[in-house]
């Protein structure tokens, strides 16, 4: 409401941003955060253009900004182009960024500070962006529950088709070089399974060593069968029964045991710890296993940790870390067998069982390693083997355990407990300069808000109001929570002690400070946020001592308000609506309550007088005879922004200011007495009536009556 020379205290800063996922097309952009915060979240499936409108990401102008613009989504198909936008900035011969999924925002990026927040990009590729059309579509995307969300996992078995087919980046192979049915049934069981993997390749080392890699979290292999010529993928799992294994012993193709390692338990690993990354937050997790007869046996924890950067869930990470955990035992044999040529149908991961009665061997399923098939001139099959114990557990052998931490609520939530007030006469004076105050038209009309925190990362608001059906419009984007709390005991018109329940931000109060109670404005003189318990003064500024019941909200009112720098003439309706601001942006407005006020020429108008007696009394319960009325002078101007009580003495009064009183009957408010245009601060009023009557005490100054009177119930004698 100040007048003079503005002055700028920052800047919003504008780019044009284009990013790089990676190879497209990808299946859906489901997700942006910038700063940890939420831009975009949604689902995007084909190239095309959204719009982010979250200009208060980062706390608005007044902090860091945020988020507005137009953000073109380039899947990467064979015919696209550049957007007009992205091929203006760039000048010149511009590609169309096929094959590439891109992204290119253009907007508001940041306010008060130049430097860019990380932003972190949420995509989905299962089925697209192969070469040609993608190998078994209906097994290659698992779905896998976590914290409330899904992700779109990739089957490990489509994972290893396409690095190994894939004419662009992969092996290369041809199809028909590869074994359709092992792989089928590999994508069957994973998928059965719900062994999902989200594993990004960033070609920092072979194609072959990632599928190695993934081979590894599978727990599968991967091999070139002797008898087609095709590669087979095998997964290594508890899925045979044993006695329909092949069996090899003294008298059916068992030649020796050239090796017999039997690994002594000693130093093994008794408990594994599997590190995953979690994609929805971007995180690198950990899950812990133990072989808990171990640990007792040994007198100690041996621990080893292995990483698996694609396991997407907890759940998986478990099963894996049993998993992991059976294999480093320390009690696995592992053979060197000698077959001779009915070993010749054995591949590398198969099982099979071998009996040795000689070395007290009865029957051992082992898993096919290595396998040397000897020279023309010995017809000696050489098999290096372990024993079988690499099935995929179906479950973790521990339950995950409640932190007891619960995760803080960043998101913005409905103010509840607000209130729309029309400012005072101290407000401006508070927020103005003496020589505008001056300029402030008496007609004119302010608001201001409210508001509880209604959580506990709740960072402020944003005051927004219209009159009627127009548009609203943002009027104050820094809104402060007031400090409030709830009367625990009804608190009577000369009561100044009180006591608090249910307070929010109650550390913050300033004793001193203003306080609004019902439409009574208090003065804090003292407050023990241990108790919450403390000392005001009554009726100030335009209010006058009131009745209040338990339950009623004090408002500490002192830099908790939202302004609304709009000035409206008297009699007008206006709605207001608050936007909260938390970590996670700002309230949709759709979910936020709208109030509405009338306005009424508050801050325009006189103080009603203070120090009210009736025949020398303070709220008397009767009076016999003439009722004579007094009290003190008050003056808005001179006390500006001052916070004068009604038991002070005397100020003013303000230039033009008279008093009128008047004595109504209670039972039926016929007017018994009155008197108008009173200059000084005594009346006397005359009646005969008997019973209960009604006192009324208020001032005017020029045609306007003060925002609240006098008024006090009494028995009248003659």
């Amino acid at each position: 409401m100040g007048m003079g020379a503005s002055v700028t205290v920052g800047y919003k800063y504008y780019m044009g941003l284009h990013m790089g996922l990676g190879r497209g097309p990808v299946n859906e952009l489901v997700q942006i955060r910038i700063d940890g915060k939420t831009a975009f979240d949604g689902s995007v499936t084909e190239s095309g253009q959204v719009y982010i409108d979250k200009p208060k990401l980062f706390g608005g102008d007044k902090k860091e900004g945020g988020i507005k613009g137009t953000l073109d989504v380039l899947m990467g198909e064979p015919t696209q182009t550049a957007p007009a936008a992205l091929a203006a900035m760039l000048g010149g011969t511009v590609p169309g960024f096929r094959g590439r999924a891109t992204l290119f925002f253009d907007g508001l990026v940041s306010a008060m500070t130049p430097y860019l927040k990380t932003w972190k990009i949420r995509v989905r590729r299962t089925t697209a962006g192969w070469d040609g059309e993608a190998w078994y579509p209906e097994k290659a995307t698992v779905v896998l529950a976590a914290d409330g969300d899904e992700i779109h996992a990739m089957n490990g078995a489509h994972i290893v088709y396409e690095c190994l087919t894939n004419r662009d980046w992969g092996g290369g192979m041809d199809r028909s070089r590869l074994d359709d049915a092992s792989f089928r049934a590999a994508a069957d069981q994973l998928y059965g399974e719900g062994f999902g993997l989200c594993l990004r390749w960033a070609r920092q080392d072979s194609v072959g060593s990632f599928v190695q890699t993934v081979l590894d979290h599978l727990g599968a292999d991967l091999y070139l069968s002797r008898f087609d010529g095709t590669w087979h993928i095998r997964l290594i799992r508890d899925d045979y029964d044993a006695g329909t294994l092949p069996l090899f012993d003294e008298d059916s193709g068992l030649l020796g045991i050239d090796e017999d390692d039997n690994g002594a338990s000693a130093g093994a690993a008794n408990e594994l710890v599997v590190k995953w990354h979690d994609p929805l937050e971007d995180e690198d997790r950990q899950w812990r296993e133990r072989n808990l007869a171990a640990v007792q046996s040994d007198g100690q924890v041996l621990s080893t940790t292995l990483d698996y950067p694609g396991l997407p869930t907890v759940e998986l990470a478990g099963r894996v870390a049993v998993r992991e955990l059976r294999q480093r035992a320390g009690s696995l044999k592992r053979f060197k067998v000698r077959l001779d040529r009915r070993g010749y149908a054995l591949e590398p991961g198969q099982p099979f069982r071998i009996r040795s009665l000689r070395r007290g061997i009865e029957t051992l399923v082992l898993r096919a390693g290595r396998i040397e098939d000897g020279t023309l001139d010995s017809a000696t099959i050489a098999i290096t083997a372990v024993q079988d114990v690499f099935g995929l557990p179906a479950s973790r052998m521990a339950a995950v355990q409640p932190s007891g931490w619960i995760a803080p609520d960043r998101a913005p939530a409905a103010v509840t407990a607000r209130r729309l007030v029309e400012r005072t006469w101290r407000d401006l004076a508070m927020t103005t300069d003496p020589a505008n105050l001056q300029l402030i038209d008496p007609t004119a009309c302010y608001l201001g808000a409210l508001a509880s925190k209604p959580t506990g990362l709740s960072l402020g608001f944003a005051l927004e109001t219209r009159v009627g059906t127009a548009a609203w419009t943002e009027r104050d984007d820094s809104g402060g929570f007031c400090p409030s709390g709830l009367l625990t005991a009804a608190l009577g018109v000369q009561d100044t002690a009180f006591a608090l329940s249910s307070g929010i931000d109650l550390d913050f109060v300033e004793v001193g400070g203003a306080a609004l109670l019902d439409d009574e404005i208090v003065r804090i003189d003292a407050f023990d946020p241990a108790t919450l318990s403390g000392i005001l003064s009554r009726g100030c500024i335009d209010t006058v001592p009131a009745s209040h019941a338990a339950g009623s909200r004090l408002w500490f009112l002192d830099d908790g308000l939202g302004l609304d720098p709009s000035a409206y003439a008297p009699g007008v309706a206006v709605q207001a609506r608050l936007l909260t601001q938390a970590g996670d942006g700002q309230l949709d407005p759709a979910l936020a309550p709208v109030d509405s006020l009338t306005t009424a020429q508050r801050q325009g108008r006189p103080y009603p007088p203070g120090l009210f007696k009736l025949g020398g009394a303070s709220y008397p319960a009767s009076v016999a005879g003439d009722v004579v009325l007094s009290w003190a002078h008050r003056d808005r101007l001179l006390q500006a922004d001052q916070l004068i009580d009604t038991a002070q003495g005397s100020i003013g009064p303000e230039s033009g200011t008279t008093y009128s009183a008047r004595l109504l009957r209670a039972d039926t408010s016929e007017v018994l007495a009155s008197q108008i245009g009173i200059a000084g601060t005594t009346a006397t009023l005359s009646t005969t009536y008997v019973g209960d009557v009604i006192a009324e005490l208020w001032s005017v100054r020029d045609g306007l009556d003060s925002h609240q009177r006098w008024r006090h119930t009494f028995a009248h004698a003659i």
